[in-house]
């Protein structure tokens, strides 16, 4: 199988293989293991055949590379393993993307195989409340999501800001996506979950500062809301049904809020003012959190920010590693950006894939804030939109340095 027709089926089988745990597949169960595997050694296998050296991903690579050493001295081998697997699929996703999308009909595909999921979300929503199929949600006093949670949502948040460009690629369907978009972002809005919903505005914001289309971005932007407004009615008892459900969390004053603001100190506490310089530069416990920070305190509760999560399993090495990985590929993306787009002959498509590239960067800082590092689907989602859409721009600036050579 060639690496980019992996990447055509990757996303798509992905989020079947969710939408089965716990459904048709046991949670935990020797079929999930086996299906893991299956993801991370056609992953490697790729990865493997086309990396060569290329240093926009020495620090992706590295901090990989680190986390596996470090996972060697956890208290519990296997979980801490099984957490690094995951997260190095979507780690391997950004060099294989970049490597084999050398081409903009390649890249149209990867992108409308990853704009499918949006239909494959509203499917596993219909089905799943349909079905009665139960899960963690924050929308189970009006619809079921069965296991596509936190990972549905902030996949979604990423669609919803790449769909300028989506519609750019597929200007015959444009009204069909544009009311899909719609359907989503009631879908995602409904559900409450803050963080993806800042991230939606925080790239939409990118998008309208950033772009040279703000204009067609911003009249997509009214004709949605208009869109939305009309259906608000349809949604308007749901909504207000999922406030009250949601009321509690929505304050300050429920657990979960304060224990995401309590593990900060506790992290801040344990490894940055820690007199151990061994806790201070590589952490303890990576991938391993439950029961392990706070003297046990919050029980088998996840430390759940990525920041805190890589700060107290792997140190200031590993913070630093993991806020600082994209900056190679900004730079690349700052270096080749004007020549790149002097070559293309249709300059919104250019405008649309840098708005994009830069978005994605973006958002995925504000989207650690909830966590997420080892959830496989919204990760892969933004690195092989960023690694694709920076090579579709570097192939143009090779382009045009070749004809001037």
């Amino acid at each position: 199988m060639k690496p980019e027709v992996f990447l055509y089926r990757f996303f798509t089988a992905l989020f079947i293989y969710i939408m089965s745990v716990g459904v048709i597949l046991p949670r935990g169960s020797i079929a999930t293991q086996i299906s893991g595997i299956i993801f991370f050694i056609f992953t490697f296998y790729h990865f493997v055949n086309l990396i060569k050296p290329t240093k926009q991903f020495n620090l992706a690579i590295f901090f990989l590379v680190y986390l596996s050493i470090l996972v060697v001295f956890s208290s519990n081998f296997l979980y801490s393993l099984s957490n690094l697997a995951a997260t190095a699929i979507w780690i391997m996703i950004l060099p294989i993307s970049f490597l084999s999308i050398d081409s903009l009909e390649k890249f149209k595909k990867l992108i409308n195989s990853i704009a499918l999921i949006a239909i494959l979300y509203i499917i596993n929503i219909l089905l799943s409340t349909f079905l009665g199929i139960k899960g963690k949600s924050y929308s189970g006093e009006i619809f079921d999501v069965g296991n596509v949670f936190t990972e549905g949502l902030n996949s979604m948040a990423y669609l919803l800001v790449a769909s300028p460009l989506i519609i750019h690629l597929n200007p015959r369907y444009r009204r069909w996506i544009i009311l899909i978009a719609v359907i989503i972002f009631i879908l995602v809005f409904v559900q409450l979950k803050r963080i993806s919903i800042i991230a939606i505005l925080i790239g939409f914001i990118v998008n309208l500062i950033y772009s040279g289309s703000r204009v067609n971005i911003l009249f997509g932007l009214i004709i949605s809301g208009l869109m939305i407004l009309v259906a608000y009615p349809l949604f308007e008892d749901t909504l207000d049904k999922q406030i009250k459900a949601r009321e509690r969390r929505l304050s300050t004053e429920n657990y979960e809020e304060e224990g995401r603001y309590q593990e900060t100190l506790v992290v801040l506490d344990e490894i940055v003012f820690s007199s151990n310089p061994k806790l201070f530069f590589f952490g303890k416990e990576v991938f391993n959190s439950p029961g392990n920070y706070a003297n046990g305190r919050y029980g088998k509760r996840m430390i759940h920010n990525d920041y805190n999560a890589v700060l107290h399993g792997s140190g200031i090495i590993g913070l630093f590693l993991f806020i600082f990985w994209p900056i190679p590929l900004f730079l690349l993306y700052r270096k080749i950006r004007t020549i790149a787009k002097y070559e293309f002959e249709d300059k919104k498509l250019f405008d649309f894939i840098a708005t994009t590239f830069i978005s994605f960067l973006v958002i995925g800082y504000v989207l650690s804030i909830s966590g997420g590092i080892n959830a496989i689907l919204f990760n892969a989602v933004r690195v092989a939109v960023i690694g694709s859409s920076l090579r579709i721009l570097y192939e143009y600036y090779i382009k045009f340095k070749k004809k001037n050579s």
